[in-house]
């Protein structure tokens, strides 16, 4: 299920006839996924009451989570970990631009490192998955690249149509990379 509904795309785009409804989801559907992508992180609101646990390969004190609202249990190799042993981080629910940010890594306090073991998966996080309220400024790229895929239907080999100084190319919108750029997790910037 989509974050962004058909009917709020068009009411923001102000074309609420064409294209067909599910011509439209699927443009939505694609944006969301590139955008996920190409940020390293699912966009999703975390259920009030919703918890799983999930399996980490650790390297050294800390490790990169997924987004998470609220850790209940952590466990290392086996064995639960006090919270007086670990820290969340972000730390003080981290605003960025007026958005609180959820926790994406947990740091092992006291001078300890989590148990490592040639790869294995020994670090279980139990928390609740996603964002508080997803970014306004993930909707607003949401909707300008909805609209940048829609508009491609027409669009042949990049050509969007021909000027007087020949032909007009589709490029990348620097504005969805701009509302996206605090968004982005390190490890889509090649740091672990």
């Amino acid at each position: 299920m989509s974050n962004l509904s058909v009917a709020d795309y068009r009411a923001w785009s102000g074309n609420n006839d064409a294209p067909d409804e599910s011509f439209v989801q699927a443009a939505i559907d694609a944006a969301e996924e590139a955008i996920n992508d190409h940020c390293s992180r699912q966009f999703v609101v975390a259920h009030v009451s919703n918890t799983s646990t999930r399996l980490y390969v650790p390297a050294g004190q800390i490790i990169r989570i997924h987004d998470a609202v609220e850790v209940t249990v952590v466990a290392d190799d086996g064995a639960t970990v006090a919270s007086t042993g670990y820290q969340l981080e972000p730390l003080n629910n981290l605003t960025v631009a007026g958005e609180t940010v959820p926790y994406d890594q947990i740091r092992r306090l006291s001078g300890y490192s989590w148990a490592c073991d040639y790869g294995r998966a020994t670090v279980a996080v139990t928390a609740r998955w996603g964002w508080t309220a997803l970014p306004a400024k993930y909707t607003e790229a949401t909707k300008i690249l909805t609209g940048d895929i829609l508009a491609q239907a027409s669009v042949r080999n990049g050509v969007v149509g021909f000027g007087e100084f020949g032909a007009l190319r589709v490029r990348e919108n620097p504005m969805v990379a701009f509302l996206l750029s605090r968004l982005v997790r390190a490890e889509s910037w090649g740091i672990a």
